[in-house]
């Protein structure tokens, strides 16, 4: 599986429609070329996206919840029911729903940023200094992908 990497910031055009990156089209899986999955992201005011193949491993983990636990009940409801499927034209252009546009603020402009198996879209004002205060809190609370490649091995 490619991973969608690196970032980008592209103009929403008259008709609402915004081109996923070139390289973010090639990390969808080659059965779902032509659709993202897009959500509200849980842990800050941006839209998540991804393919299928992530959502599915998305509901196993949920799914391994307590059935009965809040935790099941608030993760299957705050994800799933506000999951909104879009596709990607021959262009590679897509629309953001308005309901998505609202939540993370964005109105001409939209920020990609990568973020492995999915990636975000951000305000980009708003995603620049996301992306900038992460890097800063990894170089204060000196953190290495060394620290998390061996804390995985262990």
């Amino acid at each position: 599986m490619d991973l969608f990497l690196s970032s980008f910031i592209n103009k929403i055009d008259k008709k609402g429609r915004v081109s996923l990156p070139s390289t973010f089209r090639n990390a969808l899986p080659k059965s779902n070329k032509n659709e993202i999955i897009l959500y509200k992201s849980i842990k800050s005011d941006s839209i998540e996206g991804c393919g299928t193949e992530r959502l599915k491993e998305i509901s196993k983990r949920i799914n391994n919840l307590d059935y009965f636990s809040e935790d099941y009940d608030d993760f299957s409801t705050s994800v799933f029911s506000e999951i909104i499927p879009t596709n990607i034209d021959k262009e590679g252009r897509f629309l953001i729903p308005d309901e998505l546009k609202k939540y993370a603020k964005i109105q001409n402009e939209v920020a990609f940023f990568g973020q492995g198996f999915f990636f975000q879209l951000w305000e980009p004002k708003a995603g620049i200094l996301k992306r900038e205060e992460s890097r800063k809190r990894l170089l204060k609370e000196k953190k290495s992908l060394r620290t998390i490649l061996t804390q995985q091995n262990k």
